[in-house]
């Protein structure tokens, strides 16, 4: 059962005004036959008059017909003329053309590739123009498969446009949002598809811009310049087209190649941020609690976004980790979230960049980016400073230029992986680094250079300690990933020569080689699970080897942190990430070294535990991110 819906119906005094309908057209002789004749078939509003005007058609069928029309004009009373417009196509400079000589009241923007559905949609739609309130009014259009194609305008729905169709492809007798596809209602913008405006509104305005919106958003920037003038934009359902959407704008654009299309339509987009993005950010017809990454009207699920924009107690930082894993976790969404849990700053993570007008909507203060080197990501970036105030970071946590020769990920390094660097670094305010050799490396590509060291999360890792089983071998372990080839290749000799006097322990990650030489190998635990999982392997001792490469001299000590937080005592590479304050062991990578140390440690197991304890307490009292959130608020905010 359908709701029942209130209708008005505006009844307005004297004969009808002049409309002056303005359809452009290049070629497509089925389309402009179509749309002309059935306009002139079924249309009940009986004082108009037709004007096509011709971007230079080049068919011999489109010119025969316009030919004709223009030979037969005087005898149809003056009411079809064709205006001739050539040169490059401009819808806002042929429909700007045709009113030198539309001789309406009103003007009725329509593509050819339109057709009146009912014979009082122009009725329908003049009993709201003539309203004095009204600036400019919309019509319901449909594919023809029946489907609904403009049921109004909504800016800032889509994938980052400045404006959409909110109902596009839905069924034609879809009932619309709370009905809103079945009644007469108020919108910022409808489309010129069908579009019936006062002309002298029209000629005040100047128009459509045809220097800035040339092809794409003109429309949606002319109903926006009328509400600004204190006007109402309406939309009416009762007022029904056919329209097939684009197929007119081939026949104008045939000869562009996709490169120029797609340059265009990205500079009017451009524009439409830079003119409008108060709107388009807060339509009047939208509520930002509904999404805005489709096509509307769908309740938003991303909490950033409906943000309050004028409650800011704290600075408001967007955060883009590279992963959800290892440096994503690490550098950017734990320190997000102990910031936002410790009332630091008012912190949202998203791997998904956001489009300008959600940027809009949220108004971040900063916007920290990790790792964003993919061409449509630096896009983004490129994008965002040109249309955010944000402060923009951008954060990394290796050499990513120098990866080591067995580097498991090296081969799906991009080789032009520098440039890529150095370009995404040029559009950023700063660069947030984990290392000072990665500062070094790094810093003469940005003016403004941080380093934040690695920190552990407390309520990811406080509280946690291994069990300590008393019987057994001693338990040597080892944890990584398929990155750490390279290291562990040092240790095949150490680990063949001591298998027989300790358990190794293999979590994350295991070479074919060494399985032989395992006790135990457990799979890599989800991020969330690390942790404990970390912590359940019950270590008497934890090793951390190194190669000497320009790679791992800028890691961080985050291995060092991990093992000491879970009081397992470390032998480790003497390089230059694991030297400083941290009581460990370090040793040059010699097998004999490595063999002899790890036998006197495990020798010894409460020895081993005094040392365990020692680390621990110091990462407990100087490593632990909570005690650090300014520094991590300080670096990601101008």
């Amino acid at each position: 059962m359908r709701p029942l819906f209130c209708r008005v119906r505006y009844v307005h005094d004297g004969p009808e005004p002049l409309v002056s309908i303005v359809i452009p057209t290049k070629n497509q002789l089925a389309l402009l036959k179509r749309c002309v004749e059935t306009v002139l078939r079924v249309t009940t509003y009986e004082n108009y008059e037709i004007i096509i005007v011709d971007n230079g058609s080049t068919s011999h069928d489109a010119i025969d017909y316009l030919r004709l029309i223009e030979e037969k004009a005087g005898e149809i009373g003056g009411r079809l003329r064709v205006m001739r417009h050539p040169g490059p196509f401009n819808f806002s400079a042929m429909n700007n053309r045709a009113m030198a000589e539309a001789r309406g009241e009103y003007v009725c923007l329509l593509n050819n590739d339109t057709a009146p559905l009912d014979p009082d949609w122009l009725s329908e739609m003049m009993q709201h123009a003539r309203r004095p309130e009204v600036g400019a009014v919309g019509a319901k259009l449909f594919y023809p498969d029946g489907r609904v194609q403009h049921g109004g305008v909504i800016l800032g729905i889509g994938w980052g446009s400045p404006a959409d169709h909110p109902y596009n492809g839905a069924p034609g007798d879809s009932l619309g949002y709370w009905g809103r596809l079945q009644v007469q209602q108020d919108f910022s913008a409808v489309t010129a598809a069908c579009m019936v405006t006062r002309r002298a509104l029209y000629e005040e305005l100047g128009g459509l811009d045809e220097e800035k919106f040339a092809v794409c958003f003109n429309d949606v920037d002319y109903c926006l310049r009328v509400r600004e003038k204190g006007y109402l934009v309406v939309w009416t359902p009762y007022a029904r087209l056919l329209h097939e959407t684009s197929a007119s704008l081939r026949g104008h654009v045939e000869d562009k190649n996709d490169k120029e299309k797609v340059e265009r339509f990205a500079r009017e987009k451009i524009n439409m941020y830079e003119r409008w993005m108060k709107l388009i950010a807060f339509d009047p017809a939208y509520n930002r609690n509904l999404t805005s990454t489709v096509l509307g009207f769908t309740t938003e699920v991303e909490g950033g976004q409906t943000w309050n924009p004028d409650f800011r107690p704290r600075p408001r930082i967007l955060v883009h980790p590279a992963d959800r894993e290892g440096c994503g976790e690490y550098r950017m969404i734990a320190p997000s979230r102990a910031m936002l849990r410790g009332g630091v700053a008012h912190t949202y993570e998203t791997m998904r960049l956001m489009s300008p007008p959600e940027l809009a909507r949220m108004e971040p203060d900063a916007v920290v980016l990790q790792r964003q080197l993919e061409y449509p990501q630096i896009e983004g970036i490129r994008t965002l400073k040109q249309l955010s105030k944000a402060f923009r970071v951008f954060e990394i946590d290796d050499l990513i230029t120098n990866l080591p020769l067995k580097s498991a990920y090296r081969p799906s390094i991009s080789e032009d992986i520098g440039q890529r660097l150095k370009n995404a670094l040029a559009l950023c305010n700063r660069l947030v680094v984990s290392t000072e050799p990665l500062a070094r490396r790094y810093g003469k590509l940005c003016d403004d250079v941080r380093v934040v060291p690695n920190r552990l999360e407390g309520v990811r890792w406080r509280g946690l300690e291994a069990g300590r089983r008393s019987g057994g071998k001693p338990r040597v372990g080892w944890a990584g990933a398929v990155g750490h080839s390279g290291d562990l290749a040092l240790m095949s000799s150490v680990l063949e020569a001591t298998h027989k006097e300790v358990d190794w322990v293999f979590f994350g990650m295991c070479p074919t080689a060494l399985m032989p030489f395992v006790a135990e190998f457990h799979d890599f635990a989800p991020i969330d699970d690390y942790p404990k999982k970390l912590a359940s392997l019950d270590l008497d001792l934890a090793i951390a080897p190194l190669e000497f490469n320009p790679f791992n001299e800028a890691k961080s000590n985050l291995r060092l942190l991990e093992y000491g937080v879970l009081g397992y005592p470390v032998i480790c590479t003497d390089i230059l990430p694991y030297q400083g304050d941290l009581p460990v062991i370090r040793l040059k990578n010699r097998h004999r070294d490595w063999i002899k140390t790890i036998l006197e440690m495990t020798a010894d197991r409460d020895a081993c535990r005094v040392e365990g304890k020692k680390l621990r307490d110091a990462v407990l009292a100087g490593w632990m991110m909570e005690d650090h959130l300014t520094e991590w608020r300080d670096a990601w905010l101008p």
